[in-house]
């Protein structure tokens, strides 16, 4: 039921106040203009609205923004996805919750707990209130409000049920008029998105029920922002980032409607949202500006990231990751995308110069999965010495040497001639790509003698793991290569004698009487050494 409200006859003195966030750590702090009377009868109550700031949802990343299951495995709430450039570069996307930690908002000890926190509100930031009698949903008043500025009383009938909503863009623009919309019955009841003030927030309190013979009624509003809030972070480990444009996050939708009933948004037409990295070049860190996402993927993975960049000393690189992740309302999360080169040092560590570049896989391991992840799919195939991919007799697949421990039908055990593979040029039967070639016994002592940062994951026991694995870092501590304990294959009659998870075997180019050399490590050793031809080992491809 509406009422006429005569303010001058039914109230003597009328109280409000509004709380606003003061720092940009704690969510918000009382600023009050409260004018202090006491209604006296009539049924009539003065309620003070208490803005406590605002919040993100909070939650683990499968409920936020999840990577394809194609990518890195979860950890710490983040799910990775990694991609290949080159096959000795390549990208790895992390996207993972804001780092913005939950905190208590405000001054007081009934303020709720913020899920993640949200930006400060500041002065002059524009909302609006309105209040439907909880019978029949039907509307009953509003109010708007300026954070920091007196403002009229929300003045509603002491003793009745009411729903209260509570909406802002998030901005110091005025806000419309009161529309047909909200003025019909809470179940109708809508608003329009503005993408020129994108930070729609929102909240429902039900069963508010103020007391007309009480000066302190009052409603505490927490508004949560609707959008998907995301930061995006390039790091460059190859070489200083001179621009990048075109970059971008899809789905974002420009126009929807807000239904004021249950806080669901229903959107129209598609578009994408356009990054802006707005620091100095070059860098090799650009962080764009956070963006507001409309969108709502509903647990499929149609969130997509695109980008050109241009780096220094490799030219223009494209990061493309197309129907990747979703994007779930209300979140505020960080993605965070690592360039990053695989290779080790040839000579001195000092001298930049002396970095070589190696693939960042065996040959015939999974593409897509993250090259220093020590798992089966980067064990790759394993060839004979001078054999060629796939060749008779000479070269196992991965999957094939993984489902199959015992001898290999067909497996040569005669050696492959001298100059199959040859030190001095790549030949016909080298099986690394184009650019590429397999390394000589002096490029692998020189590996070991110029990267002694040395790390070891693993168990190192000899039953058949496929997660003990070396890798080699800088200087500085990062690491840029990572070789699996594949193990290998013995030469009469190919059967996988051990070793895997507990040794690994790389070829040489390099001849040594009737035998090869190669690359071995274990547990406690790093060295190179030679043995029969017919052994099958893994190949790692170094750069031309």
């Amino acid at each position: 039921m509406k009422k006429n409200i005569n303010i001058n006859k039914s109230i003597k003195h009328i109280s409000f106040s509004i709380a606003m966030l003061s720092n940009l750590f704690s969510i918000s702090s009382c600023r009050s203009a409260e004018h202090d009377n006491i209604v006296v009868g009539g049924g009539i109550a003065a309620v003070k609205i208490n803005l406590l700031g605002s919040d993100y949802a909070s939650g683990k990343s499968s409920n936020q923004a999840n990577l394809k299951e194609m990518g890195l495995p979860v950890k710490g709430n983040a799910q990775r996805h990694s991609k290949m450039i080159t096959p000795s570069l390549f990208f790895e996307a992390e996207l993972a919750p804001s780092n913005n930690d939950a905190k208590k908002s405000g001054n007081t000890s009934t303020e709720p707990i913020a899920l993640v926190a949200g930006d400060q509100i500041g002065a002059g930031m524009k909302f609006r209130i309105i209040a439907y009698r909880q019978d029949d949903n039907s509307y009953q008043a509003h109010q708007d409000y300026t954070v920091g500025e007196q403002a009229k009383s929300l003045m509603l009938d002491g003793g009745k049920s009411y729903t209260i909503i509570a909406y802002s863009y998030g901005s110091t623009s005025a806000l419309p008029g009161i529309s047909t919309g909200e003025m019909a019955n809470l179940s109708q009841a809508q608003i329009g998105y503005d993408d020129n003030n994108k930070d729609l927030m929102y909240q429902k309190i039900e069963n508010f029920i103020p007391d007309g013979n009480n000066p302190n009624n009052k409603v505490d509003i927490k508004l949560r922002h609707k959008l998907s809030q995301i930061t995006t972070v390039i790091n460059s480990y190859i070489g200083n980032i001179s621009e990048i444009s075109w970059a971008d996050l899809r789905p974002h939708h420009p126009q929807s409607v807000l239904s004021l009933s249950n806080g669901t948004m229903s959107r129209t037409y598609e578009s994408t949202e356009r990054l802006n990295f707005s620091g100095s070049f070059p860098t090799t860190t650009a962080t764009a500006n956070p963006v507001l996402i409309n969108a709502d993927t509903g647990g499929s993975l149609t969130g997509a990231f695109l980008a050109n960049l241009t780096i220094s000393g490799i030219g223009n690189k494209t990061i493309d990751l197309p129907n990747t992740f979703k994007i779930t309302p209300e979140y505020r999360s960080n993605l965070t995308i690592n360039l990053r080169k695989c290779g080790v040092y040839i000579g001195p560590n000092t001298d930049p110069a002396n970095y070589k570049e190696f693939m960042c896989q065996n040959l015939g391991a999974t593409e897509g999965i993250d090259p220093f992840s020590p798992e089966a799919g980067n064990h790759g195939a394993k060839y004979q010495w001078g054999a060629q991919t796939g060749e008779s007799g000479r070269y196992i697949s991965q999957a094939d040497d993984q489902n199959n421990s015992g001898t290999i039908s067909g497996w040569d055990s005669t050696p492959k001639p001298g100059g199959s593979w040859s030190d001095t040029s790549k030949t016909a039967n080298d099986p690394c790509p184009s650019g590429y070639r397999v390394p000589t016994k002096a490029q692998w002592q020189a590996v070991i003698n110029n990267n002694p940062n040395i790390e070891r994951v693993g168990s190192w026991d000899e039953n058949g793991n496929y997660t003990t694995a070396l890798y080699f870092r800088s200087p500085s501590n990062i690491r840029t290569l990572m070789l699996p304990a594949a193990g290998y294959r013995h030469y009469a009659g190919g059967a996988l004698l051990g070793s895997r998870g507990e040794n690994g075997y790389f070829w040489s180019t390099s001849e040594a009487v009737s035998n090869a050399s190669y690359l071995s490590f274990g547990s406690t050793r790093v060295n190179v050494n030679g043995d029969n031809r017919s052994y099958g080992l893994s190949v790692r491809c170094i750069a031309e």
